[in-house]
């Protein structure tokens, strides 16, 4: 009788990474999905900066206004989304439209900062005109360190002697 030699079978402990990557991949698609993205004009303004500005979700139309050379009146272009606007009756034209398709239509206007008073004033005349009553105006927040003018201690903290002011007519 011949005794046989025990072997020891090895045993390799293998993770699949399958599964691992098919739950990663579902992750990615279900966030891909679920996500809501802002999209912003590719028309360039320097917004003006306020305090308090305040995102709205719901418009409907979006009208730039930039400063400079260039637009159907010389002062800046006037853009409708991202379509060049060519004359101001134009602009009422697509107002006119926006209000007859929606009676709660709602504008958001981005003036560049430099935008005279005046051609805001008149698209928001020619917005009244065609019955659109609820509009926004573009902003971006004011940085909380610039809230603090440049004689104002910043939140609480005293200033130096050195950045009182001297009064008018005293010597240093």
């Amino acid at each position: 009788m011949q005794l046989r030699k025990r072997t020891t079978r090895k045993v390799k402990a293998t993770l699949d990474m399958t599964p691992m990557i098919d739950v990663t991949f579902q992750l990615i698609i279900f966030f891909l999905l679920s996500s809501t993205f802002v999209v912003q004009s590719s028309v360039p303004v320097d917004l003006s900066e306020t305090e308090g500005a305040v995102t709205h979700e719901k418009k409907q139309l979006t009208i730039t206004l930039q400063t400079g050379p260039g637009g159907f009146d010389g002062q800046g272009g006037v853009y409708a989304d991202e379509a060049e606007i060519k004359s101001w009756s134009e602009l009422r034209g697509i107002l006119q439209a926006l209000r007859e398709r929606d009676a709660e239509a709602q504008l958001l206007i981005r003036p560049d900062r430099a935008v005279p008073t005046e051609r805001l004033l008149r698209v928001l005349g020619i917005a009244n005109v065609c019955g659109i009553t609820q509009y926004s105006i573009a902003a971006r927040e004011i940085a909380p360190d610039m809230l603090t003018g440049p004689d104002e201690p910043a939140s609480g903290t005293p200033a130096p002697e050195s950045a009182n002011p001297a009064s008018p007519g005293q010597g240093p």
